[in-house]
């Protein structure tokens, strides 16, 4: 009976035990890992370099845009939209940018965003402060931007590899980019434009002159024309025919139609185009008002705690670029 009970005990404990232990994982706090290869290619796209990833989210696919120009990167989030469009983006309440590495070790870039925060912390979380707007995470609009200077961005064309370990809801999301391809086609965004090569016209050949032949008297015939309709009177030029010659007239008018059809296809296609870039210029226009307001917003708050230095007579590092706003007699403290 003893035997039996202290079984009893061991088996009980055993599984509290398991139960404690299993109670202790989270399973919705495992790490997602999503790697980019060399198989999907960069692209040039409005003056910047991009590669997108995707992964399925049930019914529905979620985009990871990593956009590189001369002076920034950004990471864009977006929702069944391929093209990176920013009313696409997904909307989270809350994101944190946990790292940012080049070939597994930090990005030195990032690491002074962390460092510039107006409240030091071991992640860039959702609207943090960061001086001089080196860094922006913008969460609420799945948008999350570095500012790059010449060093940082030789940095990244040296790059095997690009990751960043993100929390869009507080699980750890891992995005590794290939950065095969992307110093060649930075160096297309680097280059200056080519001058136009003039060159130079050939000498005219002098032209022998034709011995005169003689003069014969022609038939004078008369000549109509078959002319466009008004409205594309300055497109399509009329043709003449002799006006007793039945076939050349309609020979003549099939011409003129031919040539006011295709005319009327270009007007279409040019007004397609028109369209298209009006579109276009609506959807970077929405853009820079997001990026611009939020420049205001911040600058704004900056200045506003800068201020509390400022009735001090100082001036500390994180408010040197709003110096111009502050009292003369202040004194800039940064460096020292």
């Amino acid at each position: 009976m003893a035997r039996i009970l202290a079984l009893t005990i061991i088996f009980s404990s055993l599984l509290v035990s398991s139960i404690s232990a299993q109670a202790g994982i989270n399973p919705f706090k495992k790490t997602k890992n999503y790697v980019f290869g060399s198989n999907i290619a960069w692209y040039l796209k409005e003056g910047a370099a991009v590669k997108s990833g995707s992964a399925k989210d049930g019914s529905d696919t979620l985009y990871y845009h990593l956009n590189v120009t001369k002076d920034r990167l950004r990471l864009r989030l977006g929702k069944n939209d391929p093209g990176g469009d920013i009313e696409n983006t997904r909307d989270l309440g809350k994101m944190a940018i946990v790292n940012v590495l080049l070939d597994g070790r930090r990005f030195a870039q990032f690491q002074r965003c962390l460092d510039n925060q107006e409240q030091v912390n071991k992640k860039l979380k959702q609207n943090a402060l960061v001086a001089n707007g080196l860094c922006v995470n913008s969460g609420g609009g799945g948008d999350f931007i570095i500012q790059l200077d010449s060093s940082s961005k030789n940095a990244l064309k040296a790059a095997s590899s690009l990751e960043l370990v993100i929390e869009p809801y507080g699980r750890p999301v891992k995005l590794k980019y290939s950065m095969t391809g992307f110093a060649d086609i930075m160096s297309k965004l680097d280059k200056p434009k080519p001058k136009p090569v003039v060159k130079a016209k050939p000498k005219a050949k002098p032209v022998a002159k034709a011995k005169p032949r003689p003069k014969t008297k022609k038939k004078i015939v008369k000549m109509c024309l078959a002319r466009p309709p008004a409205d594309f009177k300055s497109a399509v030029r009329a043709v003449s025919y002799p006006c007793e010659n039945k076939a050349r007239q309609e020979k003549a008018e099939k011409s003129i139609a031919a040539r006011v059809e295709k005319e009327k296809q270009k007007m279409a296609a040019e007004m397609a185009r028109v369209k298209q870039e009006e579109q276009a210029r609506e959807k970077a226009s929405k853009s820079n008002e997001i990026e611009i307001e939020w420049a205001k917003k911040q600058a704004a708050m900056w200045i506003k705690r800068c201020e509390k230095h400022w009735v001090k007579g100082t001036s500390p590092c994180f408010c040197e670029k709003y110096l111009d706003k502050a009292p003369p007699s202040v004194t800039n403290t940064c460096g020292n």
